[in-house]
């Protein structure tokens, strides 16, 4: 079929070259590519009679011409594809291969051949891993007396060799991860021939950051103290809060095992500490306060390392943990991760679980202040006696009922005993807002005194006392624009003066009953400028004016869509949901001024929920690239209860402008037979 193909192209091409002549047209030839890569591969037969294969190769050349080298005549017009036999005697030779085109170009190359009756004899092999794919190979090999080498993989059953010349390199790509035999034959014009095997390690290299979702990833580890080699890759026991991944590690310190007992891997990567001089892992332990210490150490001497300790604040829950590794060397190479669980105390049996090892950053420390996030450094200063952590809310009662951390305050009794944040962030009074609030928790009346210095413009430092009633939770108020005073600096000059401020500052000074002697520990929380009004922007809400929306279309895929009554309230509801979308009827929506996205959902079968973001741009065309939308994903939301999402705008990473929202995407799984109530739809500052 091949060769009959070839000869109705040839009777095509000559028809149409003798029917331009027949009309006095010239077919335009002079656009073609001059030949190049000149050169050919050897079949040498191992009987002793010299005899050699020899197939022209190039690009762009239809016919060659073989000069063998020595000094016998030429073989002319070879097409492409074809080859040419000749007999050598011993010897090297430097055969030349000539390329036509059709508009009579040329081109030359040169392929050395080495004819000899011996074996080839010092053969030496390289293998090398391509710089950018750690599935390929680059092979190439010398021999003295070889005239050619053929290359086995060692991945397929019954391979057929490469043929390699002399000189060249070639290339494999494995498929999988493994051990493979690379053998390489190098053949001579003898019967005789000599071969050399390599084995190559295919791997997918480790390094951070680790998720433990790679099949095929070499996550083994060793543990120690006593020391067993394991895989600890498990499925996720509690996909929920933060970590909804399938795959994460365990780790079970053995009961009675030694106090340093952990677990450790080496990397095939250093890490890169060169921008983000932190390291942040999901833990799950079965007990609150249990501290954690990451360790990187250099893989060729243990001795030099770095570690950092934190401690967890949940029981039974996901959290993220935060290590500091400041103190990394960047002219070292740290190879080698290492945990200790409850290091200091033996084990008991307990199983710890980790995921998603990665290098971070710290955010700044700047108000609102939570004390809920797993990369801020919430740790002040502290003076006089007092100390401070971070722990879970002790009360969830009063003013403060969320689940969360706050900032534990311990007085030892001391007159003028506090504590002072460095912020990252200055906090800024240019503003007509100089209210700040926070929640603070005490079980006996007290004065409460916030103080803001380290003026960064020179600022005069300034404070505000507020009074709790000792009432457990409550919201304090601390308005510097009326009732802030000038504080003690220089000698007292003018202190306990009127002062509102204006500039930044980059230091926040909290004194519990500062002149006072009570003792005890205090919490405080959501530290922040007060709250001014809300504004909207209502796609669809309970409380109206919502913004005209074009439809709620359901056409982009087989799904149903219906407004209706359900769980006493108006409801969207989508089912069989793929995908739906919704386009405002004139002008997109301005969200620039905006912080937040807000939808409430009801589901009693998706496992996941996406809602994605669209900005059409000034001109109202979709740009349709990274940077005009983004999608936020929700994985398994409660099932069978209403869920609030309250999404920060900062999360929608892709959207390069916020100023011209025309489209708001919704899909879920399983695609096609979710069922999905929508309310309370829009954008809140």
């Amino acid at each position: 079929m091949k060769n009959l193909f070839k000869h109705v192209f040839f009777i095509a091409l000559s028809v149409l070259i003798f029917g331009c002549e027949s009309d006095d047209d010239q077919v335009d030839l002079s656009d073609l590519a001059a030949p190049s890569n000149l050169g050919a591969t050897f079949k040498i037969t191992q009987d002793n009679s010299g005899l050699v294969t020899i197939i022209p190769k190039g690009e762009s050349a239809n016919t060659f011409t073989v000069d063998f080298g020595d000094g016998s005549a030429l073989a002319t017009d070879i097409k492409a594809g074809e080859t040419v036999d000749h007999i050598f005697a011993e010897g090297d030779y430097d055969v030349e291969v000539i390329g036509f085109n059709l508009n009579g170009r040329t081109a030359t190359g040169t392929q050395p051949l080495t004819v000899s009756f011996r074996a080839p004899e010092g053969l030496e092999v390289n293998i090398n891993k391509a710089p950018d794919d750690n599935y390929t190979i680059n092979v190439s090999a010398a021999a003295e007396y070889a005239a050619m080498f053929e290359v086995y993989f060692g991945d397929v059953d019954d391979e057929e060799p490469t043929p390699m010349m002399i000189g060249e390199t070639v290339s494999h790509t494995y498929e999988n991860v493994g051990d493979y035999d690379v053998r390489v034959v190098a053949l001579s014009g003898g019967s005789a021939t000599t071969e050399l095997t390599q084995t190559v390690e295919i791997r997918d290299p480790l390094f951070l950051p680790i998720d433990f979702e790679s099949p095929t990833k070499n996550y083994t580890f060793i543990n120690f103290g006593p020391d067993e080699v394991v895989d600890p890759v498990i499925d996720n026991p509690d996909p929920s809060g933060i970590n909804t991944s399938s795959k994460v590690a365990t780790y079970t310190k053995p009961a009675g095992s030694q106090p340093w007992a952990g677990t450790t891997t080496a990397l095939d990567q250093p890490i890169d500490f060169s921008t983000q001089k932190y390291i942040s892992v999901d833990v799950w332990s079965p007990t609150a306060g249990t501290p954690v210490t990451f360790k990187i150490e250099n893989l060729d001497d243990a001795g030099i390392f770095v570690e950092s300790s934190s401690v967890t604040t949940v029981s039974n829950q996901w959290e993220t943990l935060t290590f500091d590794m400041t103190a990394v060397d960047q002219s070292i190479d740290y190879g080698r991760i290492v945990l200790f669980f409850n290091l200091g105390t033996p084990g008991t049996g307990e199983t710890y679980y980790f995921d998603n090892i990665k290098t971070t950053t710290l955010e700044p420390l700047k108000l609102p202040m939570t004390f809920d996030s797993a990369i801020v450094n919430y740790t002040p200063g502290v003076f006089g006696g007092a100390s401070f952590e971070v722990v879970s809310n002790p009360d969830l009662s009063g003013a403060n009922t969320s689940a969360t951390m706050v900032g534990a305050i311990t007085n030892a009794g001391n007159a003028y005993e506090g504590l002072a944040f460095n912020l990252g962030e200055p906090v800024d009074f240019s503003g007509d807002n100089k209210t700040i609030t926070m929640k603070f928790w005490s079980d006996v009346a007290l004065p409460v005194l916030l103080k803001f210095e380290g003026g960064v413009n020179g600022e005069r430092q300034t404070e505000v006392s507020a009074n709790h009633t000792g009432s457990g939770w409550e919201e304090l108020s601390f308005n510097f624009a009326t009732d802030a005073i000038k504080s003690y600096i220089d000698g007292n000059q003018g202190a306990g003066e009127p002062f509102v401020p204006t500039g930044q500052y980059a230091t926040m000074t909290m004194f519990v009953d500062g002149p006072g002697n009570t003792s005890g520990t205090f919490y405080v929380d959501d530290i922040q400028f007060a709250a001014g009004e809300t504004q909207y922007i209502s796609l669809f809400s309970d409380f109206g004016d919502d913004v005209n929306v074009d439809t709620w279309r359901t056409d982009w895929s087989n799904s149903g869509y219906e407004e209706i009554e359900f769980d006493g309230r108006l409801t969207k509801h989508y089912f069989n949901l793929g995908f739906v979308g919704i386009e405002t009827i004139a002008e997109p929506i301005d969200a620039s001024e905006m912080t937040y996205f807000h939808t409430e959902i009801y589901t009693d079968n998706a496992t996941v929920f996406r809602i994605k973001l669209v900005d059409l741009g000034p001109d109202g065309v979709y740009a349709g690239d990274d940077l005009s939308e983004h999608e936020i994903i929700i994985e398994n939301p409660a099932q069978n209860e209403w869920v609030v999402l309250d999404i920060p705008l900062s999360e929608f990473t892709g959207l390069q402008s916020r100023a011209h929202i025309g489209q708001l995407i919704y899909s879920a799984e399983p695609a096609g037979t979710a069922n999905v109530y929508v309310d309370n739809v829009y954008f809140h500052n």
